[in-house]
């Protein structure tokens, strides 16, 4: 059909026109390629008064760590200044620093100790009295009466006492003591804790009356000089500044101040050191024997505020120390 050669060149050439203006015509020049210096920035570039607010707040790097962020910054090395312009300059946020890295910042705020500031009262209720903790349980204190009155000990059960003005003073159960075994006297009737009368009882059956009975003419023991044990008082030589309570304020202690013998002239208690004889070697012995009975021995040659008697007492000390002088 001779119209449709003319229908298809028609076709082409309303088509030509829609095709030219999707790529150049022939014979022209391509467009020029974008460049690094044209590229858009990847982020934009901080502005002069915004970098140099930065730089401000972070802490300029020293020693090791600026070695560490130079190489950081270029990651490829050694190259031209062209090349690392090129790249975009990423500055790798500095770390935070810790809490406990402001010591110099932060002001201490722990008080200080103020020296020769009172001290605080112990808060709730105060201690129970010294005298109240040395109570005996009633076993024990069964044991102990039983124990004396074998050894034929006499004595007689007291009403508690306590000290209305030093509290710690005080006996819960006192036992007054007038014949410490049968025929041997306490001339002061002292009133003591159970365990001091059953020490005092067994040393004088143990120790003392046997020894007593190695004298010349072999005199017999008939008596112990005594105070009145209890007595609510500091301890000698402690110190008015820092006073401490004497074990006779417990119970804990009896002063012997001399031996009655019968048929024969008492024997006080003094320093005999250098006489040689008898009298010397029998205070020796009774002054160290006591000890394995009390934890507590103290006469001539200790000091000379016992030059005159023998202080025994039932003081508790660490380790089962004794103090024997």
């Amino acid at each position: 059909m001779p119209f449709r050669p003319l229908l298809l060149a028609c076709a082409l050439a309303t088509a030509l026109p829609a095709g030219a203006q999707d790529r150049p015509p022939a014979g022209t020049d391509a467009a020029p390629a974008v460049t690094g210096d044209d590229r858009p920035p990847e982020r934009p570039e901080p502005s002069p008064d915004d970098a140099a607010a930065s730089e401000a707040a972070q802490p300029a790097p020293t020693g090791d760590d600026a070695a560490g962020d130079d190489a950081a910054t270029d990651p490829r090395g050694s190259g031209s200044a062209a090349s690392q312009t090129d790249l975009p300059q990423t500055v790798p946020p500095e770390t935070a620093p810790s809490e406990t890295a402001t010591d110099d910042a932060t002001p201490d705020t722990t008080p200080e100790t103020t020296t020769g500031a009172p001290a605080r009262e112990p808060f709730g209720p105060p201690p129970p009295p010294v005298w109240f903790t040395l109570a005996e349980s009633d076993a024990d204190f069964t044991a102990c009466r039983l124990t004396l009155q074998m050894l034929g000990t006499r004595f007689t059960q007291e009403p508690p006492v306590a000290d209305p003005d030093l509290r710690d003073c005080g006996i819960a159960r006192p036992l007054r003591v007038t014949e410490i075994l049968p025929g041997i006297a306490l001339t002061g009737e002292p009133v003591m804790r159970c365990t001091t009368a059953r020490s005092l009882a067994l040393w004088t059956q143990g120790f003392l009356r046997p020894a007593v009975a190695l004298m010349p003419d072999a005199p017999r023991l008939t008596a112990l000089q005594t105070g009145p044990a209890y007595n609510c008082r500091d301890r000698i030589g402690t110190g008015k500044a820092d006073p401490k309570p004497s074990e006779h304020g417990y119970g804990n202690a009896v002063d012997v101040m001399g031996f009655v013998f019968e048929d024969a002239e008492p024997m006080p208690v003094q320093p005999r050191q250098g006489d040689g004889d008898a009298a010397e070697s029998l205070l020796k012995a009774a002054q160290g024997s006591a000890c394995l009975l009390f934890t507590t021995v103290l006469g001539p040659g200790s000091n000379a505020a016992h030059d005159d008697h023998l202080h025994l007492d039932m003081a508790a000390r660490n380790g089962g120390w004794r103090l024997c002088e």
